[in-house]
């Protein structure tokens, strides 16, 4: 009988307790690599994060930058608000730190959409917490909480300041329209949004029908492929968030839509455009086809025939109708790590494309186009 060596004699050894003890074994290709909460906050913390925490009671306060917005922000931003996402998802975890506190008294501005975002984030940890949050505004900044007033972020929480007393009055020119949070196929609730801005604009906006098309579809593909049952999402988490927002001054209106699911770029695989959204990628380098900014780029410029305009609706290029209607604006789209942007100025069309070191957890789309005043609105 062959000799076994020494080697090969520890391999089998430390195969033996692997396979006994559970905790020790090793993980397969497809099993989850997640980072755990402690290490995930000291990581952001040496980005920069204002995180502070008590390893005694493991309570953590999360400090607000001044500045947050997607677009020269975005990394801070999106860092902020992952961060947020990651204490309400290890909520319930034994042993795990606890999210006491976030604190806005830094924030001096923050963007429509970046507003929206961290609302929606703040209501998933409000519903982890059973609705227990108490907003604490003594030393906000004044524009800060007019406009979070305005878009219902305090009607989040069964503890609203009152705000009989308060000037609603602001230094900047833009108004924001209350947010509407909605469930997958609440179509209908794309109404309020068309009200809120007649309220603020004062007339009826031009070529609706197309961005109201937009919304729609948005909120379609949020009910075909944002909250598969494959990823066991609670019904409590799948809602999809709305808003919108006018400048007086430079007339531009801006509506943001957001969900919280499984990304564009994530869905994709499992709808029936992706042998067309292979096809497209196909000429491109092997590892640019599987770059997220690229496989948006390719769903939304994809052509659909009518074999496929049950999957999606007419397609995400019905999304890009209202800017093209309007001659000038606008739309982003982010979801996971990619961007796609097309924007239209003075007859010229422009797509930019861009890859994120963290990822957005759900997809945000973003209209923006300048209104003409002197045109005949009609609905």
């Amino acid at each position: 009988m062959k000799r076994e060596r020494q080697g090969t004699r520890d391999r089998a050894v430390r195969r033996s307790l692997i396979h006994r003890n559970p905790l020790k074994r090793r993980r397969g290709p497809r099993q989850s690599r997640s980072i755990p909460l402690h290490v995930s906050i000291e990581n952001r913390r040496l980005k920069g994060l204002n995180v502070n925490i008590s390893s005694r009671f493991k309570h953590a306060t999360i400090t607000l930058p001044t500045l947050m917005n997607f677009s020269d922000k975005y990394e801070e931003t999106i860092n902020y608000i992952n961060l947020i996402r990651e204490f309400t998802s290890n909520q319930h975890l034994p042993n795990s730190y606890k999210l006491r506190t976030v604190l806005l008294n830094r924030l001096e501005n923050i963007s429509t959409s970046a507003a929206l975002v961290l609302t929606a984030e703040l209501s998933r940890w409000d519903d982890s917490c059973k609705s227990k949050l108490t907003p604490q505004i003594e030393n906000w900044n004044h524009d800060i909480l007019i406009k979070f007033h305005q878009l219902g972020f305090f009607d989040l929480f069964h503890g609203s300041p009152d705000f009989l007393k308060l000037e609603n009055s602001s230094t900047t020119n833009t108004n924001i329209v209350p947010y509407i949070k909605g469930r997958c196929g609440d179509h209908e609730k794309t109404r309020k949004l068309k009200e809120h801005l007649i309220e603020i604009i004062g007339k009826s906006i031009p070529k609706w029908t197309f961005l109201s098309s937009g919304i729609s579809e948005a909120i379609t593909n949020v009910s075909h492929h944002a909250y598969p049952e494959s990823e066991k999402y609670q019904e409590k988490d799948k809602f999809w968030y709305l808003t919108g927002s006018f400048n007086h001054k430079t007339k531009e209106l801006k509506i943001v839509f957001y969900d919280q699911g499984v990304t564009i770029p994530k869905s994709l695989p499992a709808s029936k455009i992706w042998e067309q959204v292979l096809s497209a990628l196909s000429k491109l380098p092997f590892v640019d086809r599987k770059k997220d900014e690229m496989m948006l780029k390719a769903a939304v410029e994809l052509k659909r025939t009518s074999t496929n305009d049950t999957d999606r609706g007419k397609g995400l290029l019905d999304l890009l109708e209202f800017v093209k209607q309007r001659q000038s604006g606008y739309i982003s789209i982010i979801s996971a790590k990619g961007l796609y942007k097309y924007s239209r100025e003075n007859g010229q069309e422009y797509v930019k494309t861009e890859r994120f070191k963290e990822p957005l957890l759900g997809t945000l789309i973003i209209w923006k186009a300048t209104l003409d005043m002197n045109q005949e609105l009609t609905e």
